[in-house]
């Protein structure tokens, strides 16, 4: 009885419904699946390959941040509006004679070291920057820092597609000495390349 049951209910099951809607389920699956990757895969694709702005920048500053004549500087963006640099500029070479045989030659090199906010989001923006140069001497007969100044900006820059240009103002603690106020006021013109 048991059996004859399953067989009417097996024989009265509408098997070519089920099936149709079986494969119909399954169809829609795959086809779900695979939107869900294509969109993921352009997503990432797409993110990558048209970022809003490029992560790093090399800069050459002209009466910069190294207070002399140049520094080359790197930059790595955190943000679009924030980014933290690093560089090093030549301040001068000179000839050391330690006694009348041994003679080296000495670089004076400084090391600024900032952090920069920019305001606006348009071409023409006003960027902010603080940080500290660190003055040293290189030379044979050893190293030594001989001094830290910090110092404070704030400036125009333009930034292009391909470069940008800033043009800051500067007022960095020199300390007192006999030739300078010990707060020094400068302007300087940077040219950077973002990548």
């Amino acid at each position: 009885m048991l059996l004859s049951s399953i067989l009417i209910n097996y024989r009265s099951f509408p098997f070519k419904q089920y099936c149709m809607i079986r494969r119909a389920v399954n169809l829609y699956r795959k086809k779900t699946i695979r939107l869900i990757l294509l969109t993921c895969v352009c997503s990432v694709v797409s993110l990558n390959s048209y970022s809003q702005y490029n992560k790093n920048a090399v800069v050459l500053d002209l009466a910069g941040k190294s207070f002399y004549y140049f520094d080359i500087t790197y930059e790595r963006y955190l943000s679009e509006k924030f980014h933290l640099g690093a560089g090093a500029g030549l301040a001068g070479i000179s000839t050391l004679f330690k006694n009348a045989d041994e003679k080296a030659t000495e670089f004076n090199i400084r090391f600024p070291v900032y952090g920069a906010y920019v305001l606006g989001k348009k071409k023409h923006r006003v960027i902010s920057e603080l940080g500290l140069t660190i003055d040293s001497f290189i030379c044979s007969f050893g190293s030594s820092i001989s001094s830290l100044w910090p110092f404070i900006s704030i400036g125009y820059e333009f930034k292009g597609d391909n470069m940008f240009l800033r043009i800051p103002v500067y007022l960095g603690y020199i300390g007192k000495n006999e030739w300078f106020p010990s707060v020094m006021p400068w302007a300087g013109l940077s040219i950077g390349v973002p990548f």
